[in-house]
């Protein structure tokens, strides 16, 4: 499982690397505050998804037209905020994802483990996409200063998500975002 790791992260950096860079011109001079490596339950994909503060506040004007201005929601505003299947970018956005032939890579590994060793292979996949976003982070992919955005993993329609997302952001964030971050739902 070691070498299969191994040889997935490598894939996983390259890929989220171009990814990213073309996903950039999309978003043009919008400003970035998160970006998140997200997984299924099944452990089966990976998607790289990111969102800006103009269009969070979109999204969010949206939801709450008709509505009046005593029912703005603040968790309705964090939702959006924080769950990655809200955000406005993310790898489907390409026509030819990197990331999405990283994932089929994924997928055909994972359909050859057996049920027994399932964890141990998602604790492993977890570390990786975790070590990938690390490893950008540390070139300064994302932005020049750790301070500038919150960096994570997710996993989707699990509920050991926060707890994934919480952990991952201890690691991959300066001790001032961590700490905003992990209180975001107070």
């Amino acid at each position: 499982m070691k070498e299969f790791f191994d040889a997935f992260g490598k894939r996983l950096v390259k890929a989220v690397r171009n990814d990213f860079k073309r996903l950039s011109k999309n978003i043009g001079d919008e400003r970035i505050y998160a970006v998140c490596l997200v997984t299924d339950s099944n452990a089966m994909t990976v998607l790289l998804a990111i969102n800006t503060y103009e269009k969070i506040e979109t999204k969010y004007q949206k939801y709450l037209q008709g509505k009046s201005e005593q029912l703005k929601d603040e968790i309705l505003y964090k939702t959006v905020k924080w769950i990655p299947a809200e955000w406005a970018y993310d790898d489907s956005d390409l026509e030819q994802s990197e990331i999405e032939l990283v994932s089929d890579y994924l997928a055909e590994k994972r359909e050859a483990i057996e049920e027994s060793n399932f964890m141990q292979f998602e604790e492993k996949l977890y570390e990786t996409m975790t070590e990938t976003l690390l490893t950008l982070q540390d070139e300064r992919w994302f932005c020049s200063k750790h301070d500038d955005i919150t960096v994570f993993i997710s996993i989707s329609d699990d509920d050991r998500a926060e707890m994934v997302e919480n952990y991952s952001a201890g690691l991959l964030n300066s001790e001032n975002i961590k700490n905003k971050f992990v209180s975001r739902w107070n």
